[in-house]
């Protein structure tokens, strides 16, 4: 599952800061614990949390409730080349992300790390606790998200989430599980709502995760984008989501 909500206030070449609002609704440095979480056929994956380092120097991993650190930067070049891989090839196929060219490293890295990003790795066949360090993400990356405002300035409390599933994790509920980390570790980054930009009504398997996780149809982009495979039907439309998440 991967979805086509590129906003159109969002640059590939620059890094979308945090509002002041959310900067001050959230802990600094912001904390998230890697989650446990399970596939269909029964095996263990862990999603982990990226941001950027105070100074937006580095990116670094959530390694528990109470700490982050550095990985080497060849780990993160790593993941950040098997991510791009992934999303390369979604923009080729033209049927889920609005852009038409694929994106060079350092454009992926920009535009995928600029706040912060869950990856989703399959845990180890051992079965043994060791924290991933990234080194063999070819094997193990199943799946990533995005979260980053939607809005600039005031409005930059709603954010706008980006989707990736790695082809060998179809059909593992992999996009499902996904959804519901973003839904729950929006709000803990200080966001109120999120709102999905571009999803194709020609994209079935989006529509039914995020009609399922309890999004709302909020509008409708008439005949946004020319979709592979679907061209005899001419430009498609395209479904606008949102949510209000709910506070405690």
């Amino acid at each position: 599952m991967t979805e086509s909500k590129h906003s159109v206030l969002e640059d590939i070449h620059t890094k979308v800061p945090l509002s002041t609002r959310v900067r001050a609704a959230v802990s600094s440095p912001i904390l998230i614990p890697p989650a446990k979480v399970y596939l269909r056929d029964g095996r263990s994956a862990t999603i982990y949390a990226f941001v950027r380092s105070e100074d937006e120097a580095e990116i670094e991993v959530c390694t528990s409730s109470t700490e982050r650190g550095v990985i080497p930067a060849e780990h993160v070049d790593n993941v950040v080349r098997v991510l791009a891989d992934l999303l390369n090839r979604e923009i080729e196929g033209g049927q889920t992300y609005p852009q038409e060219n694929p994106l060079t490293f350092d454009e992926f890295k920009t535009y995928w790390f600029a706040a912060f990003t869950a990856v989703m790795v399959l845990d180890s066949p051992s079965g043994s606790p060791e924290t991933f360090t990234f080194e063999d993400s070819d094997d193990r990356v199943l799946g990533t998200f995005y979260t980053k405002p939607n809005y600039p300035g005031i409005c930059g409390g709603i954010c706008n989430g980006g989707f990736l599933v790695s082809e060998k994790a179809r059909g593992q509920g992999v996009g499902k599980i996904l959804g519901k980390q973003y839904v729950e570790w929006a709000p803990k980054l200080g966001y109120t709502g999120s709102i999905f930009n571009l999803v194709f009504e020609t994209n079935i398997a989006s529509q039914r995760i995020w009609d399922g996780l309890g999004f709302e149809k909020v509008g409708r982009v008439k005949k946004v984008a020319w979709v592979k495979g679907h061209e005899d039907k001419g430009p498609v439309d395209a479904i606008i989501y949102g949510m209000t998440f709910k506070t405690d």
